[in-house]
């Protein structure tokens, strides 16, 4: 994570930051966007992911506007939070990381559709017709299928994920966020204020945690931007993530990770 204070001042130019960025996406796939031949997989397993962290972060900050904090906008922090790190993961291992995440859709189909056979839900026919018309897995040499295997089980499990790039000290953050999107003590108290005789009293919305959301967000556009943007034609989005960047101070700042393991 960047070295930024996460105070007022800084959150006030992290959200310019944001939505400068946000504003650059939208203009680039205005267009629609154009690339070398050779990058049409990643583009297309990428730009989903892409346009997921900018859409979420305009989201957030639309919700921040309406006054919901830290704990009602947790979700989209999240993913916001582990799209930029799993886009970058994505990239940086290339077309074998795209067939990983193919790979885990097409099993998450299965599984869903067993669950929809189990409990009688009448779409499970639609599910089986669209799984029957997936292609099957691609032969893979011996070391092929261990690095889809390795990717796989990265795929799925955040920690391991920044842990084999050098960033498991983030998780915490991500544990965080997951304990604001599930039923948890964390969401069951957000609406709670402990007053000092040890009674509580309830709130009408939830505690705000602080200008770090923001923060995040400026971040996690930054290097969702610096990932995507060389795949296309041009590197688009070049100008706006360096002026981010320098805005923020963050020149020499190493903002994405590289694989340690």
């Amino acid at each position: 994570m960047a070295p930024l204070n996460a105070d007022d001042a800084t959150a006030t130019l992290a959200r310019t930051v944001a939505e400068d960025l946000i504003a650059a996406g939208d203009a680039v796939v205005v267009n629609g966007l154009t690339f070398p031949a050779q990058n049409y997989k990643l583009v297309v397993g990428s730009y989903g992911w892409w346009r997921l962290v900018n859409r979420s972060s305009r989201a957030a900050l639309l919700l921040i506007d309406q006054g919901f904090s830290s704990p009602e906008i947790a979700p989209l922090m999240r993913n916001v939070f582990n799209h930029a790190y799993a886009l970058n993961w994505l990239v940086d291992n290339g077309e074998a990381a795209v067939d990983a995440v193919i790979s885990a859709g097409a099993a998450a189909h299965e599984k869903l559709l067993k669950k929809l056979k189990d409990t009688g839900w009448a779409i499970a026919a639609e599910y089986d017709q669209a799984l029957a018309q997936q292609a099957p897995e691609p032969a893979r040499t011996p070391a092929e299928q261990a690095l889809h295997e390795k990717l796989l089980h990265e795929l799925g499990n955040v920690h391991d994920m920044l842990d084999r790039y050098g960033s498991a000290e983030l998780y915490p953050v991500y544990s965080h966020l997951s304990s604001l999107s599930h039923t948890s003590v964390a969401t069951a108290s957000a609406y709670l204020a402990q007053l000092d005789d040890g009674t509580v009293q309830i709130r009408p919305t939830a505690t705000d945690l602080g200008p770090a959301d923001v923060i995040q967000l400026a971040i996690a556009l930054i290097q969702a931007g610096h990932v995507f943007s060389p795949l296309i034609d041009g590197d688009p989005l070049r100008p706006a993530v360096d002026k981010a960047i320098a805005d923020l101070g963050l020149q020499g700042v190493q903002l994405l990770p590289t694989r340690t393991k």
